[in-house]
């Protein structure tokens, strides 16, 4: 080998070791970056030792790397569904470990009871009084925390469909600067870390399915094949029922395309199959059309006690009240509760204000009718049969502190799976500072062994200038 030759050699290695070391450098300083992959480089040399090209890569497995988003779409749907239903939790309250709809429907049923061991006692009668209204109240109060939760959902649907058309413009930004970026190096690799990043984050509110194109643009797509991201970016918008996906003048719902994320759990909560032609009987999973069924409850709950007798069933409670006679002039001949539903119920307002008293030919109608079993009871996501009033309550907030449960059950698995499949992803494909401290150790050696070659060669050079002189 020449001297001009070695020295050529040595010059590129030391070029080859300068390169190296910047990404060594650039890894170990984003070690702790979540989103940085581990960067290598690659060179060609041709018979002489001269690099020809030079190949950034990223330690990247795409297999994993879809297990991870799909996984991560999971653990952010039941995310969100777990804390609405806690939120569910807190509306329907406990003391004592009670929710209270069940605790003041036991203190009202007892009340009556103890009104009929003294019909004429004014105490007892204004304690029952107290406890029916306490108990209507109750209904009115969770039924306006239904509405409220409903629309917390559609704020939160609202604000995260914002957020998912503002990540779609931010990586198809980033898709159009990696057509630019080809063949500059490292820093494609690192714009495409950023973008694997937001596509996590998409992640969490959708199911999403990638494929990179030739030219360095990933283009995203939902499981079922929906183009979210490719020559241009989706846009999505929410009208309070669906996801709509406009394209030109055309607006079409894709809700069914949503199935995963926190977008499809807000959706499921929402879900009401009754307002379709033809309506849906209402779905057997417990936490998907959760606004139906409460409010269908409820409203059945309400019923139950303003409403007429069922046909082959006891006397409902209304009825055992009216038909109940005779009626002395100070006292309340019919309706000891008014209204229809669960935002009307209420206790008459004579009765709560004391201006007559409860019908005394009543009270053991009354008790008769709260103890009778053989009741039905039919609303959307609960069905009961030979039941009594005190079931009807407690199978309305057991069904839903089960759900919640639950739901918490899912978080946690789906939380676990994630975390554990992330940090293998991580540690396969994320910096490694033990690695990168043994490849600087190598870089070292090269970089001592392209010195000591130019050292050799200029002191040959330096011999042969003396020996022309």
């Amino acid at each position: 080998m020449s001297l001009f030759a070695a020295l050529n050699s040595a010059t590129a290695g030391l070029r080859t070791v300068q390169a190296n070391v910047k990404l060594v450098s650039d890894n170990i300083a984003q070690a702790n970056d979540p989103n940085r992959t581990r960067h290598t480089a690659q060179q060609s040399v041709d018979a002489s030792g001269q690099v020809i090209s030079t190949t950034y890569r990223r330690e990247v497995d795409k297999a994993l790397m879809a297990q991870v988003q799909d996984l991560t779409s999971r653990d952010g749907g039941s995310q969100v569904t777990a804390t609405y239903m806690q939120q569910l939790g807190d509306l329907l309250r406990t003391t004592n470990g009670t929710p209270l709809l069940n605790d003041y429907s036991d203190k009202f049923q007892a009340a009556i009871k103890t009104l009929a061991t003294s019909p004429e006692d004014q105490t007892a009668q204004y304690q029952l009084v107290q406890a029916a209204d306490n108990f209507s109240r109750e209904i009115r109060r969770v039924s306006e925390g239904v509405e409220q939760l409903d629309r917390d959902i559609t704020t939160d649907t609202e604000k995260s469909v914002g957020t998912v058309n503002d990540l779609l413009k931010q990586i198809n930004q980033i898709n159009n600067d990696m057509v630019s970026l080809q063949g500059q190096g490292s820093a494609a690799n690192a714009v495409a870390d950023k973008r694997d990043g937001l596509i996590r984050e998409l992640s969490t509110y959708m199911g999403v399915r990638t494929v990179e194109r030739p030219d360095g643009r990933m283009a995203i797509f939902t499981p079922s094949g929906l183009a979210l991201v490719d020559a241009q970016p989706a846009n999505l918008s929410y009208d309070g029922g669906n996801i709509n996906l406009q394209v030109g003048n055309q607006v079409t719902s894709i809700n069914n395309h949503l199935t995963t994320g926190k977008l499809g759990s807000l959706l499921q909560m929402r879900k009401d199959g009754s307002t379709t032609e033809p309506p849906t009987a209402a779905s057997g999973d417990p936490t998907t059309e959760v606004i139906r069924k409460l409010r269908s409850q409820l409203d059945e709950l309400s019923k139950a006690f303003t409403g007429a007798t069922k046909p082959g069933e006891p006397a409902s409670f209304a009825d055992a009240y009216d038909n109940a006679g005779p009626a002395a002039d100070d006292e309340q001949a019919t309706q000891f509760f008014i209204g229809t539903d669960r935002f009307t119920i209420a206790i008459n307002p004579k009765l709560l204000d004391n201006k007559v008293k409860i019908k005394q030919t009543a009270i053991d109608d009354m008790v008769t009718a709260i103890n009778a079993p053989g009741r039905s009871f039919s609303a959307d996501g609960l069905k009961m049969a030979d039941t009594t009033y005190s079931g009807m309550g407690s199978a309305i907030t057991g069904t839903w502190m089960a759900a919640a449960k639950t739901a918490n059950a899912t978080r946690d698995s789906d939380q676990a799976s994630a975390q554990l499949l992330t940090e293998r992803y991580q540690s396969q494909t994320g910096v490694n500072i033990d690695e990168e401290i043994a490849q600087l150790q190598q870089l070292q050696t090269s970089y001592q062994a392209s010195a000591r070659v130019m050292q050799v060669a200029n002191a040959m050079f330096d011999a042969l200038e003396a020996v022309v002189r």
